[in-house]
């Protein structure tokens, strides 16, 4: 085990700085992970139980509220049962007594009980029915089936004065308080009639069952297995039930239903026999928690990925250049620089890692790189001198001119104004080719050389050629460089006009912003393919122009004013092509 152990040690010791750094990334990610899921489940864990022990208080306090009223509803029935005026009026009812005197007990009767219904707010109506069967009411009475009546004398009559309570049907929604009312006189307890009342159980529990019964929830009272309210239960399986083993038990469970998962909260009352049940679907109750638990999770996951990304993302920064360079460098090493000049640099290290054999090495790179860039430079700047002294050498530009200067004159002695136009500008587009006085020139300059292409181009395409130049005055003593604006129409005719056979619209759009010139070259024709125009860009392939590419004149702006300027190529919304040109605003000195 030891020996193992040992060997392991020794591997990891072993590992390169990546291998190293990765691992130490993913063990301290893994573990700080592993500790806040665990605290988070702790954390939801004991909010869920608190959400449960809350759930089960509200329909305590809902289920006692409820009660508080039917108690109330009791006391009143014995209120009735016990009113001297109704005794009376009922032993006047069930004598032999004349039909003027019945007729007074009973608007008596009638107006005493009245009186008490009016002053309760979820008694529906009330009845009192005398032992002759003789039915005297108040209220909104509903119509009863012979059953549902029999069933409610038959509660009232086993309960001997007591009250009895008869729970609501499909019928009779109303829940019915039933007791025998009795002679207080001489305390004979004789039999003088049934009072029934019709409570509004509906009303009751919309009244105070509000706090426990959120969206989406529902209150449901069984008793003895049979649904008491509401009128049809969304949760079925409550029916088959029945109440809880113990009589005053409560407490919370999960349920489900047609794959649908339910929080009940449950208490059982011993006044009436009823089960409290507060249905709730889970998803409705839980699901911000289960959702802020699935995003802190994903969050978690999330987070461990890219920090290990970002770990291996470090690790290879650290060490792949140094091992890109030592591996270049080695290969310098095999060269023959022992008689190379070295330059002053700093003492060498004498650490024995990847740092120390970078620095040596890096000491033999720098100067063999010095050496070849002033080897490279140099033969560069012959390689250009004898280019363009060949090309000089090949063509002699005053015989040019002279022959075109003769043919512009043949043109005029013969009345050919249009052929001595594109001579004219054919010698001033020559002379400005082969010129190597400047390479920045004014805006105004670049201009005519523009006009002067345009003379040309115009013979050749006539009226489907539509130029337009919109530059104001003041820009035109602007600098920028020689041969930028030329090429990019020369461009725009190539992509455009030749492509078109109605009428192509080019213009020249000059305009300030901020410190920078915006030349804007556009054209209305179908534009230019974007992975064509991204190779174009990067020099992959060359323009179908025959003179300067738009990656040339992008690289000589930036070399003449900075990175922060340059050519941007883009589509029009409506149709075409446009060519930003962004240069400095510079005056003539």
């Amino acid at each position: 085990m030891k020996s193992s152990l040992s060997k392991w040690f020794n591997e990891i010791r072993n590992l390169r700085i990546k291998a190293k750094l990765f691992l130490l990334i993913t063990i301290s990610m893994a573990v700080s992970s592993c500790i806040s899921l665990v605290g988070l489940q702790i954390t939801y864990s004991i909010y869920d139980q608190q959400i449960y022990e809350k759930s089960s208080q509200v329909l305590n306090l809902s289920s006692t509220l409820i009660e508080n009223e039917l108690n109330k509803v009791e006391r009143l029935t014995f209120s009735i049962m016990s009113d001297e005026q109704i005794q009376q009026n009922l032993i006047v009812m069930n004598a032999d007594e004349s039909d003027y005197n019945r007729i007074q007990s009973r608007a008596k009767l009638v107006d005493r009980l009245v009186q008490y219904i009016n002053s309760e707010t979820y008694i529906i109506a009330a009845d009192i029915t005398d032992v002759k069967g003789s039915s005297y009411s108040s209220g909104n009475l509903t119509t009863l089936s012979s059953e549902r009546r029999d069933l409610i004398q038959t509660t009232a009559d086993r309960g001997n004065g007591t009250l009895g309570w008869v729970n609501p049907d499909a019928q009779d929604y109303s829940l019915i308080a039933a007791r025998q009312i009795r002679s207080f006189d001489k305390l004979e307890l004789n039999k003088l009639g049934t009072l029934v009342l019709h409570v509004n159980l509906d009303k009751i529990v919309n009244q105070y069952a509000r706090e426990a019964v959120t969206r989406d929830g529902e209150l449901v009272i069984v008793s003895d297995g049979n649904l008491v309210y509401p009128r049809a239960a969304s949760l079925k399986s409550l029916l088959s039930e029945g109440n809880p083993a113990e009589p005053a038990s409560k407490g919370f469970r999960i349920m489900e239903q047609d794959g649908e998962k339910y929080f009940v909260s449950h208490i059982h009352s011993g006044y009436l026999g009823w089960t409290y049940y507060n249905t709730l679907p889970f998803q409705t109750i839980f699901y911000h928690i289960i959702l802020m638990k699935n995003w802190m999770i994903a969050a978690f996951l999330l987070s461990f990925f890219l920090l290990v990304g970002f770990g291996m993302t470090v690790a290879r920064s650290v060490t792949r250049p140094i091992e890109g360079l030592i591996t270049n460098m080695r290969g310098l090493q095999i060269s023959d620089l022992e008689n190379s000049e070295l330059p002053t640099l700093a003492p060498l290290s004498q650490q024995m890692d990847e740092v120390g054999l970078l620095q040596r090495t890096y000491r033999m790179m720098l100067v063999r790189i010095q050496e070849l860039i002033k080897e490279n430079y140099t033969k560069q700047l012959i390689i250009k001198e004898t280019e363009f002294r060949s090309l000089q050498a090949q063509i002699n530009p005053h015989f040019l001119y002279n022959t075109l200067e003769s043919i512009n004159w043949i043109s005029k002695m013969n009345g050919q104004k249009q052929v001595s136009q594109m001579v004219e500008s054919l010698g001033y587009l020559l002379r400005s080719s082969i010129s190597l006085k400047q390479d920045i020139i004014s805006l105004e300059e670049e201009i005519q050389l523009v006009q002067h292409y345009i003379t040309i181009q115009r013979v050749r395409f006539e009226e489907r050629l539509d130029f337009r130049l919109d530059v104001p005055e003041p820009l035109r003593t602007n600098r920028i460089p020689k041969l930028t604006l030329q090429p990019l129409l020369e461009n725009a005719i190539k992509y455009a006009v030749e492509v078109m056979l109605d009428p192509c619209v080019i213009q020249i759009i000059g305009r300030e912003e901020g410190e920078s010139l915006l030349l804007i070259v556009e054209d209305n024709g179908p534009g230019i393919d974007e992975a064509y125009l991204e190779q174009i860009l990067t020099g992959e392939r060359k323009s179908r122009g025959t003179g300067i590419g738009l990656k040339n004149i992008d690289e000589r702006i930036k070399l003449s004013f900075g990175d922060e300027f340059g050519v941007r190529v883009d589509n029009r919304a409506g149709g075409g092509a446009r060519i930003t040109v962004r240069i400095p605003i510079t005056k003539r000195g």
